[in-house]
């Protein structure tokens, strides 16, 4: 695969002047005092708009070794209103007092410690031996700002105080993208629009451990919350219809976790051949000092293990394909015992 033509992205990255009234300087001793833990960002009035930029990508084959061309027409990242990207609209992407944060932290875990203090505290499960990079989105305590307690409440639930919650919440993220792949005998099309996403309290934190082959490798946790108030993807070709050619879902609702600490780690890894590889590892007894030939042992090691490991919940409150409907749909408390995904070649 390659890129052939790339007429450019563009971004605007506007900072209000009243933003600038929230910075001081900091004197001599402020900085000492400093520990210089973690960073915080944030990006104030942020709006990107592709405008008429076309990506175009050659070099991809079908089965029948015909290429295709892939146009990439569209991208924007506006705030909430933008009315599909026509309407240009800024947003904050986490602010001075709830930022983008990477800092380093020690594990929690005593691994020769006493076992039941193995699953507490914020860090459970990773030996207390290791430091982690961990990245965090903006985090709410507010009852209303915090999007997975406000989809608890008011969309998994229904609380009286839904109404007020719901006058003063921040507004969310419009994104929305468009491309066309273009065939021997025309062409097709694939537009995406994402209206009102919140990505508040998604996590990744990456440590790196030797395996028993005494390479280093790369662990991770990743908790991943996504939540979108209208998600619309329409794919046809030339004579588009939207009533039979349109996917709308309404309140999507994604809270899924890969790996628990050492137990179950998240790994990231590249093959000989220069794939990448991902795969969510079996739980594994052996940081606890578990005997895997003990039964009684494992059968206590796997009821911690289900009792304790952060569980994956997907809502959605409407499915339409075209004029049909599907309802809502909810799968709570989901584990995923193991996965791996490797990529390939396109060729």
């Amino acid at each position: 695969m390659r890129i052939i033509d790339f007429t450019g992205i563009t971004a605007l990255l506007v900072f209000s002047a009243i933003s600038y009234a929230d910075l001081a300087r900091m004197d001599d001793k402020q900085l000492g005092d400093s520990t210089a833990a973690g960073l915080g960002f944030a990006l104030d009035d942020f709006m990107l708009n592709s405008d008429s930029a076309v990506l175009k990508v050659t070099g991809i084959n079908d089965s029948t070794g015909t290429e295709i061309e892939v146009d990439w027409s569209e991208l924007y990242i506006m705030g909430e209103g933008s009315e599909s990207g026509t309407n240009p609209t800024t947003v904050d992407i986490g602010s001075y007092l709830h930022p983008w944060t990477i800092n380093t932290v020690r594990g929690g875990a005593d691994w020769d410690g006493d076992p039941s203090t193995h699953h507490s505290g914020e860090y459970a499960a990773i030996g207390d031996d290791i430091a982690l990079i961990e990245i965090n989105m903006e985090r709410y305590t507010s009852a209303a700002q915090n999007t997975k307690n406000y989809v608890d409440t008011c969309l998994l639930s229904s609380d009286p105080s839904c109404a007020s919650m719901a006058a003063i919440r921040r507004g969310g993220i419009d994104i929305g993208s468009k491309f066309e792949f273009v065939l021997p005998n025309g062409s097709d099309f694939l537009d995406i629009d994402i209206r009102g996403a919140y990505m508040d309290g998604t996590s990744m934190r990456l440590w790196s451990r030797d395996n028993v082959d005494g390479d280093s490798v790369l662990y991770a946790d990743l908790d991943i919350l996504f939540y979108a108030k209208e998600i619309d993807i329409g794919v046809c070709d030339s004579g588009c219809n939207p009533a039979t050619s349109s996917l709308n879902i309404d309140n999507f609702y994604l809270d899924i976790n890969f790996g628990y600490g050492e137990i179950q780690p998240f790994i990231i890894d590249v093959t000989s051949d220069g794939h990448f590889e991902f795969e969510l590892a079996k739980p594994d007894p052996g940081p606890q000092g578990v005997n895997p030939n003990d039964s009684d042992a494992m059968i206590a090691f796997y009821d911690d293990f289900y009792a304790n490991t952060p569980k994956s919940n997907v809502y959605i409150g409407n499915i339409q394909v075209g004029n049909n409907t599907a309802g809502e749909a909810i799968f709570r408390d989901m584990s995923i015992q193991y996965l791996k995904v490797t990529s390939q070649d396109l060729n």
